[in-house]
């Protein structure tokens, strides 16, 4: 009886932590196995399972509590998406009545199947006792398993959402990393400590860096340290989420258990430490030949999903390597400049003045779908007709890393061959390199002037800009910082400022650049510098975080009307650019509303990186929309409307946007097809056009020694 109550138990504890998927219920089937033969291999004493001593008592209602708590969402969702929920609704059973039945039932036998499984483990533990080694790699093991399932509860992710395969290399990841600190050290509390305690770390940051930015922690993210900090203060960490919470119990819990009786002192002597590096030596090289031909993923929690978080973060750093593409030579790139640098006519040069503002946040949140408000939300931008090129364009990031739509608008590159959520102003822009500020310099002697009203220290920015050409960068002591909007100097003051600029600028042309701030994350502030104008109409939840970013947009929309009545009047010829980086990242539950929860395909996915822009002239222009490019094509079409003859970077880019019309990150817009696809269902045209411009960016990013002056001349 007491082992069929236990392999009852133990099937009720799988289907507690796994998703309900075919791979699931096979790797589900095997862990089941396993489990019950661990379960009766030797049964546990009957006093223990019935936890007559208090202290035992009181740890196990605890424990039902905590995971009665964790459950109960899960089953929700499990129950009222499936048929379940239609079979007991034949029979009368209200749907909540059942599944917090299920929920109580379910929980309970779940935490009976732990405690029978740790009794088992405690079993072997003793049985270790006289080899005090093997007890002490046993434990490594045991703080190696839990660590894996701690980071997948941190992100709240099915714990063998992975399969059984990619959760063992989870496993033998943190195993061999506690080994190697065991190694180097001899002490075995300081490694499991260390080990363990760098990737729940590092799943901590993840779980909350997805509720700021809708995206997981990954290698990269580390370079960005130094400007997350700048803006940390202005997030909440608290409430604390409850993974992170039922995570930190469980790894605390975990560590008692091993500590208090089940690790020992025991010295390493040289052959144990040689045989030790051995098995951490295969164990690292093993690690790396599954990891480097391991699909990664960059969408929202896939990566948890899919591989397993912990699996999934090492496999990401082979990305922050980025290879020769195939085919690459000098002699190709040699080619491509001769037939794009032929000499445009010295007649055509025209020289306006230019102003940029990418402004922070900006979107148009109705390309997700129907947005209802009280009022009009940008009602000045929206009526830019006259003069005006407008539409959308495709950003490779979304939520965050604004630095990355720099780069692609001021470089023509795209982050396609990057690391989705690396920061070229951080890794690779670190000498002279070629942008838009370089050609309108050194071509037609602008004045190049960068400006962004708050810290200097964000992605390098500094740097970054002197070396795309920049004669003066303006941060946050650059400015009045007299209006406010919330924490941040508003695009009101930025404008002001970029008039003052003007009016006090050289004889020569003026290009300047700037990124704003007043619409930065996270969007719950309350306080004296802030003012709601928007609020959503017909939703049966409020979103206090979609109302506050709107009416921030709507600010903009009155900061960007200020701007063009004052250009209008100015004898000079000046072309206005404005555009967004990223769309915000708010409620989830507000998106899945918006969209109908159409997530799943690529087309639906790229609307989240849908950003709107204009390009505006006080002189008569042809009026343009752009029903979707990208911002890697966006400085061609500001050449064409300035009347500036286009670089030959700028002729293989618009030339490319005529077979591929819009590009980021995540995949690219087939014409083929008419949808957007990812990079490796391209057709044989359109692998050749894509395969141009990864030689033309490698070229001009990596290969620094043989950068072909015709394409990208540098400043020096």
């Amino acid at each position: 009886m007491l082992t069929l109550f236990a392999i009852i138990s133990f099937l009720s504890l799988l289907i507690l932590i796994t998703s309900p998927t075919i791979v699931d219920i096979i790797f589900t089937a095997i862990l089941f196995i396993l489990g019950v033969a661990l379960i009766v291999w030797k049964k546990p004493q009957k006093n223990n399972l019935l936890l007559t001593k208090p202290l035992r008592s009181l740890s196990f209602y605890s424990a039902i509590l905590i995971v009665g708590y964790f459950s109960l969402r899960f089953y929700n969702t499990w129950i009222c998406s499936s048929k379940i929920a239609s079979i007991i609704a034949k029979f009368g059973i209200p749907t909540n009545v059942f599944i917090l039945i299920a929920t109580v039932c379910l929980s309970v036998c779940a935490v009976y199947a732990t405690y029978a499984i740790i009794e088992q483990i405690k079993n072997i533990f003793t049985s270790l006792n006289e080899k005090p080694l093997a007890k002490n790699i046993f434990c490594c093991l045991i703080a190696s398993i839990a660590t894996v399932i701690i980071s997948q509860i941190m992100l709240d992710v099915a714990v063998l959402s992975m399969g059984l395969f990619n959760f063992i290399w989870g496993t033998i990841i943190v195993f061999v990393s506690i080994l190697i600190i065991y190694c180097l050290t001899g002490w075995i509390k300081l490694s499991i400590s260390l080990g363990t305690g760098l990737y729940i770390i590092i799943s901590t940051v993840s779980a909350y860096i997805y509720s700021f930015r809708g995206r997981l922690f990954e290698p990269v993210d580390i370079l960005s340290v130094g400007t997350a900090m700048n803006v940390a203060e202005n997030f909440s960490l608290f409430p604390i989420p409850t993974g992170i919470i039922i995570g930190m119990v469980i790894w605390i819990g975990a560590l008692s258990f091993l500590f208090i009786k089940h690790t020992k002192k025991y010295p390493l002597l040289i052959k144990r430490r040689a045989i030790l590096a051995l098995c951490c030596a295969v164990g690292v090289t093993s690690v790396f030949a599954y990891s480097v031909n391991l699909k990664t993923y960059h969408w929202q929690k896939e990566g948890a999903i899919y591989n397993g978080y912990i699996l999934d973060f090492v496999s990401k750093f082979k990305e922050m390597y980025i290879s020769e593409p195939d085919g690459y030579s000098v002699e190709n790139i040699e080619i491509f400049a001769d037939k794009y640098s032929k000499s445009a006519n010295e007649s055509d040069k025209k020289s306006p003045h230019i102003i940029v503002i990418m402004d922070e946040a900006f979107s148009d949140l109705s390309v997700l779908g129907e947005i209802s408000t009280n009022k009009d939300v940008t009602p000045f931008i929206s009526s830019l007709k006259e003069n005006t090129v407008s539409g959308y364009a495709l950003a490779s990031v979304y939520g965050g890393n604004t630095a990355n739509s720099e780069y692609e608008f001021l470089t023509g590159n795209s982050m396609a061959w990057l690391s989705p959520n690396g920061v070229p102003y951080q890794q690779y822009v670190r000498s002279p390199a070629y942008s838009m500020v370089s050609y309108l310099k050194s071509n037609f002697n602008y004045q190049c002037i960068a400006m962004h009203p708050y810290l200097a220290s964000g992605w390098n920015r500094p740097n970054a800009y002197s070396n795309l050409g920049f004669d003066k960068s303006l941060f946050i002591d650059d400015f009045p910082q007299k209006d406010y909007v919330r924490q941040y100097i508003s695009d009101k003051e930025m404008i002001d400022t970029i008039i003052n600029n003007y009016e006090n600028k050289s004889k020569d042309p003026l290009f300047l650049f700037s990124v704003s701030m007043q619409n930065h994350s996270s969007y719950q502030y309350s306080g004296n510098n802030y003012k709601q104008s928007i609020s959503l109409v017909g939703y049966d939840k409020s979103y206090p975080d979609v109302e506050q970013y709107l009416s921030l947009i709507h600010e903009t929309d009155k900061a960007v009307e200020h701007l063009i009545s004052y250009f209008e009047s100015v004898d000079e010829e000046v072309v206005i650019v404005f555009f967004g980086d990223h769309q915000p990242k708010l409620d989830d539950t507000f998106y899945n509303t918006v969209n109908k929860g159409a997530s799943s395909g690529l087309d639906d996915q790229q609307s989240k990186y849908k950003i709107p822009f204009f390009i505006w002239t006080n002189y008569d222009i042809d009026e343009k929309y752009v029903e979707c490019t990208s911002l890697n094509y966006l400085s061609s079409y500001v050449y064409e409307v300035a009347g500036i003859p286009l670089p030959p970077y700028n002729k293989f880019l618009s030339e490319l946007e005529e077979k591929i019309p819009s590009i980021n990150a995540h995949g690219f817009y087939s014409l083929e097809s008419k949808s957007f696809l990812p990079f490796n269902e391209a057709s044989k045209n359109e692998k050749e056009w894509l395969l141009k411009y990864e030689q033309l960016q490698y070229n001009s990013l990596f290969d620094l020694e043989n950068r072909n002056k015709k394409l990208f001349p540098t400043l020096k």
